[in-house]
């Protein structure tokens, strides 16, 4: 299988499954979210607060076992006035776990499954407020990062995700997932459901792995953003570009490299734009002279500057601990950083070509690069 076969497959696989969980998902059902099987190795049961209902409820508590969450964007827990928990000296979680509640009116004793569902559903309520609320109670709400998984990879910002790509109310449900020992399941075990008389066996399972992926590769990128330099000065006269972009990553900061775009000609084409990286030791470039290209995409990294982007995307970034996105592999940074400049030049230079013609005629510095972004851009345009 070619190396863009793999990439496309892959990618395609994931847009699939992603699809089919966001659909369960909006229309108030069920579904798996895992990560990757490294950082937590566990997997939650899912669904947004407008499915909080007694028997959604109550399959969480009867099948998953775990503690029963609720995924809250800052800004609804503000809004709900529920503040952080007190955090104990020596506690390591990074869980932002707000003030358990329960709904002051519609509910007995707070626990039963109807009531806890009544209580999770009036989070999603756009006209609820603080005084709709008592605590202590039996929900306990997790107030996500903002950001989302570009943040903080865990379930809570997850949940954070999918209520963005369904356009529902920052509020989900969550359950760990646990077996019969009390113990976390796998979430790759949950992942095959090869088990048929598993009840999980019908339920769409998703990693946030797939979902982090998803978002940076395939949706709109709202993150990094190019800002023309004012400050820039080239010693060289006779190479002094026409402008300067720097590349602000924002939250994407981990997955890009320092990256400027130096724009020498009013008139772009990608069969004479530079490329080149350095390390501040050595620099490569693909061939194409500063004095006869239209404009120069230049990087800046530290670490192994030519490895060649992993084929399966779990081996994108090592997120077994607490670092999130920080160890992405310098490839990925580089293929990332590409990827967004040359959407730059697309959009704002308005070079009437395919993609496809584009990038042919782009000179990769690791031809391997060509493979991975055109796998992308071929599905985004899809």
């Amino acid at each position: 299988m070619l190396v863009d076969n793999q990439y496309s497959s892959e990618l395609v696989a994931i847009k699939n499954k992603l699809k089919k969980a966001l659909i369960a998902f909006q229309e108030g059902q069920l579904i798996l979210v895992g990560d990757d099987g490294l950082r937590e190795n566990e997997a939650d049961l899912v669904f947004h607060a407008k499915g909080a209902t007694p028997q959604n409820v109550n399959f969480a508590i009867k099948y998953a076992r775990g503690l029963l969450c609720v995924s809250l964007g800052h800004e609804l827990a503000d809004n709900l006035g529920f503040s952080t928990s007190p955090k104990l000296p020596g506690g390591v979680s990074h869980t932002n776990f707000t003030v358990s509640v329960d709904a002051k009116e519609g509910v007995t004793n707070g626990i039963s499954a109807k009531d806890r569902a009544h209580t999770i559903s009036l989070m999603a309520n756009i006209n609820s407020k603080m005084s709709d609320f008592i605590s202590p109670g039996h929900v306990f709400p997790v107030r996500a990062m903002t950001g989302g998984l570009l943040a903080r990879a865990g379930h809570t910002e997850a949940l954070y995700e999918l209520c963005q790509m369904t356009k529902l109310p920052y509020a989900a449900a969550m359950c760990e997932v646990l077996g019969d020992d009390g113990d976390a399941i796998d979430p790759h075990t949950l992942a095959h459901k090869e088990n048929r008389k598993c009840v999980f066996h019908n339920l769409p399972f998703i990693s946030t792995v797939d979902i982090l992926w998803n978002k940076i590769l395939l949706c709109e990128n709202n993150e990094s953003k190019f800002l023309k330099s004012e400050q820039f000065d080239c010693k060289e006269k006779s190479l002094k570009p026409i402008s300067v972009f720097i590349l602000q990553a924002g939250l994407e900061e981990n997955i890009t490299l320092p990256t400027m775009l130096s724009i020498y000609k009013k008139e772009l084409s990608f069969d004479n734009i530079r490329l080149s990286i350095t390390n501040s030791v050595y620099t490569w470039d693909n061939g194409i002279s500063r004095e006869s290209c239209s404009a120069e995409i230049s990087l800046f990294s530290h670490e192994n500057c030519l490895e060649i982007v992993p084929q399966s995307i779990k081996d994108f970034c090592d997120m077994s601990g607490k670092e999130g996105l920080k160890k992405t592999k310098s490839s990925v940074r580089r293929a990332v950083s590409l990827l967004r400049s040359i959407q730059f030049i697309n959009k704002d230079f308005n070079l009437n070509d395919s993609h496809e013609n584009k990038l042919s005629k782009l000179k990769f510095i690791v031809p391997e690069d060509f493979m991975f972004i055109n796998a992308i851009i071929s599905i985004q345009n899809s």
